[in-house]
């Protein structure tokens, strides 16, 4: 449905809206019209609503990234959920990520607060991939390497616990799905020189939109990542890549619990893991807060250090609270 065809819709429902309220009032001076008779004129209006929702919704494009891991050749697709032809099969590009999270619990009362962590993944991981032709459903798909192989079950969560003290317990998890951020730009068949841009970042749970300012965080939360190699997820023969993840961060955080002093490499790296620039104290933000002028130059130092809190906006929207995982956590 075009514009001009929306517009005339648009008219002829609202002069159809008319007639009916119209008919019912002169009606309404005769208070003998039957019951039956309202019913069916506010069926007919619900049922008018309806119809023009449902056609105004699938006159939207709405992308989406749906990931089918739990198969010999896991992939992943660009579905597009409308009937409104672009004018070309959208190219977009990919940031892969493998999410984990940390988890600082309290023992008496079982309460806990979050880290997420996105650790980057190669985008020379996708051996294959088929343009489709079309603009609507099925858009583009991307076959990864068999190493991604994933169930989701509480069973494939990868998971360890550190006695932290005796009020206080650490616990890292690394979920078998990928966060797959995307920017694409695509334009309708009616109107191919007008361009719309969209970002957005998905997991098998949510998918969740991204301002241009977020997509640039994110961007420079990645580079800040890939600036210690050992972040990066590589594969390692036919080892699967969410095992592969676990171990890294696994032997890791062996070392950071196990040691009294960090030495300035494990430093940087815990820096990076846990969302704050590497080389946040060289750029001088490693100031008291009492050391700035004003309460809002230390919140923009802050939002300096952490990509303007992007883990936390992230964290429950990657991996809800509720873990889909783990029922009850």
């Amino acid at each position: 449905m075009g514009y001009k065809d929306r517009k005339k819709y648009q008219r002829i429902l609202k002069e159809y809206r008319l007639q009916i309220i119209h008919s019912f009032f002169r009606s309404a001076k005769d208070w003998k019209f039957p019951v039956i008779s309202v019913i069916s004129l506010f069926v007919s209006i619900f049922s008018i609503y309806n119809t023009y929702q449902r056609n105004n919704y699938f006159d939207r494009t709405n992308f989406n990234i749906i990931q089918n891991l739990w198969q010999e050749n896991p992939t992943y697709t660009l579905y597009n959920e409308s009937q409104k032809p672009l004018s070309y099969p959208p190219r977009p590009s990919y940031f892969m990520y493998i999410p984990a999270k940390v988890y600082y619990i309290t023992k008496d009362s079982g309460s806990r607060m979050s880290n997420l962590i996105l650790l980057p993944v190669s985008y020379d991981n996708v051996e294959k991939q088929y343009n489709t032709g079309k603009t609507v459903d099925e858009v583009v798909t991307s076959v990864l390497k068999t190493n991604f192989y994933g169930k989701l079950g509480e069973r494939d969560i990868r998971s360890k616990q550190y006695d932290l003290s005796e009020d206080f317990l650490l616990e890292l998890r690394v979920y078998p799905f990928l966060a797959i951020a995307t920017h694409i730009q695509y334009s309708y068949k009616d109107n191919p020189d007008k361009i719309f841009d969209e970002k957005f970042i998905t997991t098998p749970w949510n998918k969740v939109s991204l301002t241009d300012n977020r997509y640039e965080d994110l961007k420079n939360y990645s580079k800040n990542m890939m600036y210690v190699k050992e972040n990066e997820v590589t594969l390692n023969g036919d080892e699967n890549v969410y095992d592969t993840a676990f171990k890294k961060l696994e032997a890791f955080f062996d070392k950071m619990i196990e040691k009294k002093q960090l030495s300035e490499e494990e430093k940087i790296r815990f820096s990076t893991l846990f969302g704050v620039r590497w080389n946040g104290e060289s750029s001088g933000d490693d100031k008291e807060i009492s050391e700035y002028e004003s309460l809002e130059d230390f919140q923009e130092a802050q939002n300096h250090l952490n990509f303007n809190g992007l883990g936390r906006f992230l964290s429950d929207k990657v991996v809800p609270a509720t873990d889909p995982l783990y029922p009850g956590y």
